[in-house]
């Protein structure tokens, strides 16, 4: 089978990921009949299951099969969109890939409260799996998303942020959970002489899937991705493209970057003409240009890594994560 698509991936492995919906949604068991709706609603909204796919993937390309896999499958889905309704409330987001944001349906506090559901729930199923190692893993990268979450608002708004805190960000927010995602495989089939690579592998295309959203919030379709564009800077912060821009870019068309950034409140206007600016300096192949040293890095880790369909798929993800326009 040659992988040409994510739909090809998503037919490969339909049946686990039916699995996986299944515990998703068996576990959402509170007597509170509130908790399971936003939780449900939530669940729903659409997203690609990037993360149980890494999991899959990964475990299969070891050549583990077991219904663990979907058990850590929901643990990992459940501690992410934990984090999402969190980021929403904290973001003051309308809508969630193309739907209306739980926390603009439901309401903050529901909202948050039903996010702290999901974390008990998730770690109440790791500790019945059983497994302290997987445990350790999730557990810190949960606090690692949490820190990461914390450092992001501390440094909003501004705009002489290091590329390198950009870095500790996205990682912390984005790539550690996929990087755990693939690391869980090598100790679910007994293989951990493929840990290092498996985990590297994933905090890469974790890394690569989120500069890619990044791009995405100022070149992006929003009939394509569900996500009005804008939003990172209407929020104060510094992604790629600005950061790349401020390297890049004339004085005094700093200046104007940078006078829009520090502004009250931005306008369609605004945010057109900072991509005017980007579009001028070439901005979205730069960053694109950027990411290609990840893309060779992760092409490299996975020639290490077992030759089967699996090692395929995850060579397509690395692409896709990269040049994705949803």
């Amino acid at each position: 089978m040659e992988i040409k698509n994510l739909g090809n991936i998503i037919n490969l492995l339909k049946e686990d990921l039916e699995k996986v919906d299944s515990e998703l949604y068996k576990h959402l068991d509170s007597k509170v009949i509130m908790a399971n709706e936003v939780a449900s609603y939530t669940l729903k909204s659409g997203g690609k299951r990037i993360r149980p796919i890494l999991l899959i993937l990964s475990s299969k390309l070891l050549d583990y099969t077991s219904n663990r896999i979907y058990v850590i499958a929901s643990v990992i889905e459940y501690i992410h969109t934990a984090t999402l309704l969190h980021d929403d409330i904290i973001d003051g987001a309308k809508y969630r890939r193309g739907r209306i944001s739980a926390n603009n349906k439901y309401g903050n506090d529901i909202v948050v409260l039903c996010g702290d559901f999901l974390y008990s729930r998730a770690f109440i199923n790791l500790v019945l799996d059983g497994d302290s190692d997987i445990q350790l893993i999730l557990a810190n990268a949960a606090k690692t998303m949490s820190e990461g979450e914390i450092f992001q608002l501390v440094k909003t708004a501004n705009f002489e942020l290091p590329i390198e805190s950009y870095l500790d960000i996205i990682y912390s927010k984005t790539a550690v959970l996929m990087s755990a995602c693939c690391e869980i495989a090598s100790i679910f089939a007994k293989k951990t002489h493929f840990r290092p690579y498996l985990k590297e592998l994933g905090k890469i295309i974790g890394l690569i899937f989120q500069i890619n959203d990044d791009i995405l919030d100022y070149f992006g379709d929003p009939s394509k991705t569900g996500k009005k564009t804008g939003t990172d800077l209407r929020e104060g912060k510094m992604t790629l493209p600005l950061l790349i821009l401020r390297e890049k870019a004339s004085k005094d068309d700093i200046n104007i970057v940078k006078d829009i950034f520090y502004k009250d409140r931005i306008f369609d206007e605004d945010f057109l003409a900072v991509v005017r600016l980007l579009s001028g300096y070439k901005i979205k192949e730069k960053c694109y240009q950027y990411v290609e040293k990840y893309i060779a890095k992760a092409h490299n880790l996975i020639k290490e890594l077992p030759d089967n369909i699996y090692r395929e798929c995850l060579e397509y993800l690395i692409n896709f994560a990269a040049k994705r326009e949803v």
